[in-house]
């Protein structure tokens, strides 16, 4: 019978194709190789291919996974995700942490750690490697995207970053700024907090800061969105064998219907994505800067007989109007590009861009540009009154 379906779905063809690999390189290959390293090799392959924030879990890696926690477990202080040539990327620092002192940021991506090349490494082992020993050092290749990439070697001490604080202030205008870099449990309360205080002194609109917002976890993002929305929905999950659920907006949790502008960019990921999804589609606000990393995919550990384990997507996160967020991430209606920039029509209906300053003309006070745009969207009346 079991073959009789495996014939049927493919998985029979496919497993004899992989057998006669296997075979042909036993006998073939220059030395004898090893049966174990191969196996591993092709099980990392098949997962690592279809779920780039999975992987195949040695039972030491799972017993990490189960009680890494990153504002717990000693590291240099970072959040990560793979990107699609296989390195680990730097989403976010975390505030007063050995990266951020390290002058790490946004964008950068690990070589190696210890002399231990990255590119072949699931996320569970990258932080392994980041956490242990954590009485030493790690030495580290580190490709830095402020010199295109280019490697560079830095040691960085091992030590438990803070959860960082959300940041709050009134700007021009009476605009509230809120700045969330992490959605970690009790943060889309303090944000709800700041932003009450702020509306009570006056504040008319609302900038919502989720630049390199990564990591955290879903109940908050759901709550953070909520403070602005009080109907709609803020998205959905589903995947091959996990039936569709939807994550619902609660009108008695809204605070406010003020003109909103959230701030986005390659680090913003995760819980943060689906509060931007949420605006965007939902069209409670204009999503400004530029497409974030898309990391939404809901995991599973799986084990297995020996004690090791499969890391894998079982379902994947969807934004109210079935945008994949893990396969595109969150496309801001206001773009950011690194040409010359253009005027553009706040009213219109189709995106915009608006391009970057070349490096060569940042102004001296290296100025937020990113943060000036979504300031003058608000003042607009006409943009203004779209976000609302």
């Amino acid at each position: 019978m079991l073959h009789r379906v495996s014939a049927q779905d493919g998985s029979y063809r496919e497993l004899a194709l992989f057998n006669e690999v296997l075979d042909k390189v036993r006998n073939d290959y220059v030395d004898k190789p090893s049966s174990e390293l191969a196996l591993n090799g092709a099980i990392r392959g098949l997962i690592e291919t279809v779920d780039p924030e999975g992987g195949y879990l040695s039972a030491k890696d799972v017993a990490f996974y189960r009680s890494f926690d990153p504002l717990k477990t000693p590291g240099i202080g970072v959040i990560l995700g793979r990107t699609r040539a296989g390195y680990p990327m730097i989403l976010s620092v975390l505030p007063d942490g050995p990266a951020q002192k390290a002058g790490l940021s946004t964008g950068d991506m690990i070589e190696s750690i210890d002399g231990f090349p990255t590119r072949e490494m699931n996320l569970v082992q990258v932080d392994g490697f980041l956490a242990n020993p954590p009485d030493k050092p790690a030495n580290l290749t580190v490709m830095l995207r402020k010199n295109n990439f280019d490697p560079e070697s830095m040691t960085i001490p091992r030590g438990v970053a803070k959860a960082p604080a959300v940041d709050s202030k009134m700007l021009e205008n009476n605009i509230a700024y809120v700045h969330v870099p992490m959605l970690s449990t009790g943060k889309a309360e303090e944000a709800r907090k700041n932003i009450d205080d702020l509306l009570k002194k006056g504040a008319t609109s609302v900038i919502l800061d989720l630049r390199a917002s990564a990591g955290g976890d879903e109940t908050e993002g759901i709550a953070l969105a909520n403070v602005f929305m009080d109907s709609g929905t803020i998205g959905y999950t589903v995947g091959q064998k996990s039936e569709k659920r939807t994550l619902t907006v609660d009108p008695r949790a809204a605070l406010t219907k003020a003109p909103l502008a959230v701030l986005v960019n390659e680090g913003t990921s995760g819980p943060a994505e689906l509060v931007a999804g949420a605006i965007r589609d939902n069209k409670r606000g204009q999503v400004v800067g530029w497409t974030t990393f898309g990391n939404g995919s809901v995991q599973k550990l799986i084990p297995m007989d020996d004690g090791a384990a499969l890391l894998i997507a079982v379902a994947r996160y969807y934004t109210p109007t079935g945008k994949d967020i893990e396969e595109v991430g969150i496309e801001p209606q206001v773009k950011i590009t690194s040409q010359e920039e253009e005027q553009i029509d706040l009213s219109a209906e189709r995106e915009v861009e608006i391009p970057a300053v070349p490096k060569k003309d940042v102004p001296a006070n290296n100025e937020d540009r990113q943060l000036k745009k979504a300031i003058e969207i608000l003042k607009d009346p006409q943009a203004a009154k779209k976000a609302a």
